[in-house]
């Protein structure tokens, strides 16, 4: 019972935190509400009622959610490691709250004596607000910080989770619980990612769409990405922390605003990471359009920095029939390219866009002068974390190509020249019809 605070000692503190949160006109709405329905269920604060699931039910409950359980190990066992220094739980449960499969280490948070363990309901009428059981009820993900959860006991955890949901039905919830010392908020979106795709991966397979089901990536490297992105994510956070820290202890306005603006940046590189692996696991659906329109866009967005560093922008538009697009994946995976590029060119140079028809696909080609790819990365270019320029995420090119292989069914490959400079080729197939494709998300694994 480690990280579990007990009725004696912090009742007063308890009764001083929900006299502030309810006078404070922002305090936060999800958390009032979800007090009121526990407040409803006639739960009392201090004294949880634990129920838990006999063998034989326990056991029927795992087989009557076997393909919820398989479609989230992958996911349970990563979450798991990126947290392998921190106590923590990764819990799955089914769409009533009971705990099907647990990952981390339980025993530090009281075990079964803290109803963490499998069989034990995690529904709010049973523990209040949680990651799992507030999650179901709302059908949203879900942050509770603290004292923040209606139980006494469970005031020295942070929490979050997300309901799992197939064809418009919640079938279960994720859960990640940590002392609130190691509480991070970044989690949440890696877990919606996470989330997100279980979902595809339960819809594709209970789908009758061969083509669909038979298209996948290699386990090891999904599990690999979101381990390593997690564990990036801390990189930011600690100078944040830092930054802050200083910021608290200095009084000149200047150095307090020079913090603040590398407080920015850090965040900013974070937004962008979670942007990019949110992208890869939910991608939106495919739809019949010319894709010059896209490429001036992007041409465009890029004009200020490339005339502030003197890069000439060229497009050659020889061919632009429709194709079947996801425009805001096939415009970040572009921008990725041509971004590249351009950090690497400071002193003038050209990136040339080129569009033309090959038989029944379109390719697209972007040539940059920024000097070349050296050989050690021309294998694994693709490849998540092998390409990383100061700023990046790491998941630039790893997402490009996911988007046109997987996404759009194409293809993307470069030739380059050390000390001259690449051509990335971009071939997609030309739409057959105008029709918006159903492909509306993609599975992963």
């Amino acid at each position: 019972m480690k990280y579990l605070l007990n009725e004696n000692g912090i009742l007063k503190e308890w009764e001083n935190f929900i006299s502030i949160i309810s006078e404070n006109a922002i305090a936060r709405s999800i958390t009032l509400e979800s007090w009121k329905r526990c407040n409803d269920l006639g739960l009392e604060r201090d004294k949880i009622k634990f129920k838990f699931l006999s063998d034989k039910d326990l056991k029927q409950k795992v087989q009557e959610n076997s393909y919820l359980i398989e479609a989230s190990k992958l996911y349970m066992d990563s979450l798991s490691t990126s947290l392998i220094n921190i106590p923590h739980i990764v819990a799955l449960a089914d769409n009533e709250g009971w705990i099907i499969d647990l990952r981390g280490t339980p025993e530090e948070f009281g075990g079964k004596q803290a109803v963490i363990c499998l069989g034990a309901s995690w529904s709010e009428e049973n523990i209040g607000n949680n990651g799992v059981g507030t999650a179901i009820s709302i059908g949203e993900p879900i942050l509770v910080y603290g004292r923040e959860h209606y139980a006494t006991a469970y005031g020295g955890c942070a929490c979050i989770g997300a309901p799992i949901i197939c064809n418009g039905n919640i079938i279960g919830a994720m859960d990640i619980s940590v002392p609130v010392k190691y509480a991070n908020l970044a989690r949440l979106h890696i877990l919606i990612a996470c989330v997100n795709s279980i979902e595809s991966t339960i819809m594709h397979t209970n789908s009758n769409d061969s083509e669909l089901v038979s298209i996948n990536m290699n386990p090891l490297i999904t599990s690999e990405l979101i381990a390593t992105t997690i564990h990036d994510l801390k990189n930011p956070l600690a100078v944040i922390r830092g930054l802050g820290q200083l910021g608290k202890l200095n009084s000149d306005k200047s150095k307090v605003d020079n913090y603040l603006n590398r407080i920015i940046k850090q965040v900013d590189e974070m937004n962008d990471m979670v942007i990019e692996l949110l992208s890869i696991f939910k991608p939106e659906k495919l739809i019949a359009q010319k894709v010059a329109s896209t490429l001036e866009e992007i041409l465009f967005s890029f004009e200020p920095i490339c005339e502030s560093k003197k890069i000439k922008l060229c497009l050659h538009k020889n061919e632009d029939n429709y194709v079947n697009i996801s425009e805001k994946l096939l415009k970040r995976a572009i921008e990725n390219i041509i971004n590249n590029a351009v950090q690497i060119m400071d002193e003038g140079g050209t990136i040339e866009i080129l569009t033309e028809q090959d038989g029944d696909f379109i390719i697209i080609s972007i040539r940059d002068t920024a000097g070349g790819i050296p050989e050690e990365l021309s294998e694994t270019l693709f490849e998540p974390f092998t390409f990383r320029r100061s700023g990046g995420t790491g998941l630039g090119l790893f997402m490009a190509y996911h988007t046109i292989v997987n996404v759009h069914k194409g293809q993307i490959w470069f030739e380059t020249e050390l000390k001259r400079g690449t051509t990335f080729f971009i071939k997609l197939p030309i739409a057959k019809d105008f029709e918006s494709s159903r492909i509306e998300e993609y599975r992963l694994v």
